[in-house]
């Protein structure tokens, strides 16, 4: 088996590092980076809007109905209406901040309702992620005005925790001087393009089989070496997969 299928091997089992989500992100193709969902702050906003005008609603209108009550019991001897009416106040002005810490507290439940809808979907993103080495094409204009078509590999590594990250690294390259015609730079950048899709395909491919035997191992072997028995399996299966594509036509251009 080849060196690419033994370290693929050692991938079984592990998982994403939440470091790709972070600074570790940029080693992965473009295509494959996690778009941030933006959280929105509309509702708390109304919430606290809502809440601080119910405070001033409150506030004044608890005093006016103070003062109602009040002139009521001094002018009007109004007895039991009055008494009531400048409680009502009363309770009124010294409540009025209330409203606000309450839609603030509403508020914060929905953002925090929404961060953890939107850690799920990181987590989900992370999940998605598979351990193969991936391909990638781009270009740039050098100082001569040529340009240079540059291929990437994007591979995995394991970490101390045994979860696994990415590399980015060169993996070749070609370079168009000043004259070439726009159509020779498209033709060259789409062909080295379809090569980079057609390995990241290959990749994954001896991915796939590898972990659907090491997994169908897992389920169906219950002694306490099943481990062993299912990375065996896994290679087994990449060995096979390897083999057949040997056997199959080269791809034509």
């Amino acid at each position: 088996m080849s060196d690419s299928g033994q370290s693929m091997v050692s991938f079984l089992g592990a998982k994403a590092d939440r470091r790709l989500l972070g600074e570790d992100m940029s080693n992965l193709p473009d295509a494959e980076h996690y778009r941030e969902t933006a959280i929105s702050t509309r509702e708390h906003d109304r919430l606290v809007a809502i809440g601080s005008l119910m405070t001033g609603t409150t506030l004044v209108g608890g005093a006016l109905i103070a003062l109602a009550g009040a002139g009521k019991l001094l002018f009007d001897g109004g007895g039991v209406v009055g008494v009531a009416a400048l409680i009502v106040g009363i309770v009124l002005v010294a409540t009025h901040w209330g409203w606000v810490h309450v839609a603030e507290y509403v508020g914060v439940g929905i953002d925090d309702r929404q961060e953890r809808g939107a850690d799920e979907r990181r987590q989900d993103w992370l999940a998605s992620i598979e351990p193969y080495p991936r391909f990638s094409v781009s270009t740039r204009v050098l100082d001569d005005a040529s340009t240079r078509i540059e291929r990437f590999l994007h591979r995995p590594v394991l970490t101390e925790q045994h979860t696994f990250t990415f590399v980015r690294e060169p993996d070749g390259e070609e370079t168009l001087d000043r004259h070439a015609s726009a159509e020779s730079i498209a033709t060259g950048v789409e062909t080295m393009r379809r090569q980079a899709r057609l390995a990241s395909d290959r990749q994954r491919g001896l991915w796939e089989a590898a972990s659907t035997a090491y997994d169908a191992a897992l389920i169906n072997s219950h002694d306490e070496q099943r481990q062993l028995a299912a990375e065996r399996a896994a290679a087994t299966a990449l060995s096979e997969h390897i083999n057949r594509s040997l056997l199959e036509p080269p791809l034509v251009e």
